[in-house]
């Protein structure tokens, strides 16, 4: 209960101040490709209860009104009326191929259901990469404000040298430049964090703004890659769906050699008739009909061997899927070492480059060193910083993909 009212005061806020779960919880509310696979699964279940409705008896009423020319009588030949009305019940009470389409039905109800955790698997990995490419605009945003103020700050010293006859005119002017640079680069952060923002509120069908409450931890642990492949082999939907494929096909081969089974159909009727409109006259009927096709030219045989291609095409797409989730699973353990190793460069690279700026600016304070050494002690380290954020980004959404490809990222709708 906590949960939904917690949910509910997020939803009604003037925007969202969103972790992961609650990205979760709110994508599967708001999302309309989630909303889309769930009309799916809803058109499967009422087509088989649609199927099944076919055993189910279905009553017609017909009446009619005629006047025929001549109707011959011991008088001669005169025109004639006939009135007729009543109620006709048919029911397909046995017929082998509609069982297996309800079969199928059942599967396709399954296959729909997996196919709804797998779209949103999808949709969350995408909005978990949204909210931590958003944290890292965040974090950007906040370092090019501090790069600004250092920026200001080299100023300030060329200013001050300048105006104590210890520099020229043009060490001012350098200084001044390097501000407007580092403010078109803060403009430029806060454009790429807008368009971030814009990305997700899409992703979570909202306008209201977002900001991105999540930690980036540069400290993960994971199981081996073996470890990784076999957890991805029991845990993929598309390995459970394709099964399914294959269940379904199955199913389709049986279907065809339904057609050569015999179907029992029932009907009644209750008719009144009479050459007034009093209906006087009473007509029972009652029928039990048996269809057996015996033979079709061998039609049956061919389309039965079409249909066991088709589950050989989907056995061989399981395999082509299984190797495929493998592959991706290494690649994904792959592509984690990296990120991570290039974090441990750039946190080391990061602090060569701050304490090279501190000493650059101490020594220009001191007057042992010029303004063009300071500015590119300065630009070093704002790329240092800059591509460690970047790392420390590329890191997180490496775990969580890892995670995805060995089917572990949760968040099951």
């Amino acid at each position: 209960m906590r949960k939904i009212i917690a949910l509910l005061l997020l939803l009604t806020a003037n925007g969202y101040s969103m972790t992961i779960t609650e990205l979760q919880e709110t994508l599967k509310n708001n999302n309309l490709e989630i909303k889309q696979s769930f009309k799916n699964l809803e058109s499967v279940k009422f087509q088989k209860k649609a199927d099944i409705r076919k055993f189910f008896p279905i009553l017609n009423f017909q009446a009619s009104a005629s006047r025929f020319y001549p109707y011959t009588t011991t008088m001669g030949e005169s025109w004639e009326n006939d009135f007729t009305a009543g109620i006709t019940a048919t029911a397909n009470i046995w017929n082998f191929q509609t069982k297996t389409k309800v079969n199928i039905d059942s599967v396709q109800i399954k296959s729909q259901q997996l196919n709804i955790d797998k779209t949103f698997e999808d949709i969350y990995l995408q909005g978990i990469s949204f909210l931590i490419q958003l944290k890292g605009a965040e974090k950007t945003i906040a370092l090019r404000k501090k790069e600004l103020e250092n920026a200001k700050k080299i100023y300030k010293v060329a200013k001050s040298k300048y105006d104590q006859g210890l520099v020229l005119i043009t060490d001012v002017l350098k200084a001044r430049a390097n501000i407007e640079k580092t403010k078109s680069n803060l403009i430029a952060s806060e454009g790429e964090k807008e368009k971030i923002e814009t990305a997700l509120q899409n992703l979570l069908n909202t306008d209201k703004p977002v900001t991105a409450d999540v930690k980036l931890s540069n400290n993960f642990t994971i199981p081996s890659a073996k470890e990784l492949v076999k957890e991805a082999l029991k845990k993929r939907k598309e390995l459970a769906i394709q099964k399914l494929k294959i269940k379904t096909a199955e199913l389709n081969i049986q279907s065809v050699k339904d057609t050569n089974k015999p179907s029992i159909t029932a009907s009644a009727s209750y008719f009144r008739e009479s050459s007034d409109l009093s209906f006087k006259n009473e007509n029972y009927n009652l029928q039990l009909s048996l269809n057996w096709k015996i033979f079709d030219s061998f039609q049956t045989k061919y389309e039965a061997l079409s249909a066991e291609k088709e589950k050989e095409i989907a056995e061989i797409e399981l395999k082509r899927l299984e190797n495929q989730i493998k592959k991706e699973v290494l690649d994904s353990y792959t592509d984690f070492q990296i990120s991570k190793a290039n974090l441990e460069n750039a946190k080391s690279y990061l602090e060569f480059a701050r304490k090279t700026f501190e000493r650059t600016l101490n020594e220009y304070e001191l007057g042992v060193s010029d303004l063009v050494s300071l500015l590119s002690a300065y630009n070093e380290y704002v790329n240092a910083e800059e591509n460690y954020t970047n790392n420390l980004v590329n890191l997180n959404i490496a775990y969580y993909k890892l995670l995805k490809s060995a089917g572990m990222l949760g968040g099951t709708k």
